[in-house]
């Protein structure tokens, strides 16, 4: 989930000002509107556009993923109680890295959209 994200997030922005900077040719009978490509406007809305679309789709693959991380771990502990507190602390470091590749991925959204690439 996180790598569809990823290329979304990639992918939009540079597809919708690819578009717009196109040069213009000959319409087909199922040509996008002049300045954009299908549902995307010319430049920086469409940028912020996909990448609004990126930002939430990382945010509901952190979720999905850590969701899964504590419904296992809380799983592996009731069939084994004994290990509880190695699990625990395993779950908590997936939990970590899980939101650390978030945050950067939210960073590195959001500069892009401020900055305009």
């Amino acid at each position: 989930m996180a790598i569809v994200a990823m290329l979304v997030l990639l992918v939009a922005p540079a597809v919708a000002m690819a578009a717009a900077e196109a040069p213009a040719a000959a319409p087909a009978a199922n040509a996008a509107p002049a300045g954009g490509f299908y549902f995307f406007p010319p430049g920086r809305p469409g940028t912020a556009f996909g990448i609004t679309i990126g930002l939430g789709l990382i945010i509901i693959g952190a979720g999905k993923g850590i969701a899964t991380i504590g419904s296992h771990a809380t799983d592996a502990i009731a069939r084994q109680p004994e290990a509880g507190g190695r699990i625990f602390t395993t779950m908590i470091i997936s939990a970590a890295l899980i939101e650390g590749v978030t945050l950067f991925a939210i960073v590195v959204a959001l500069l892009t959209m401020i900055l305009g690439a």
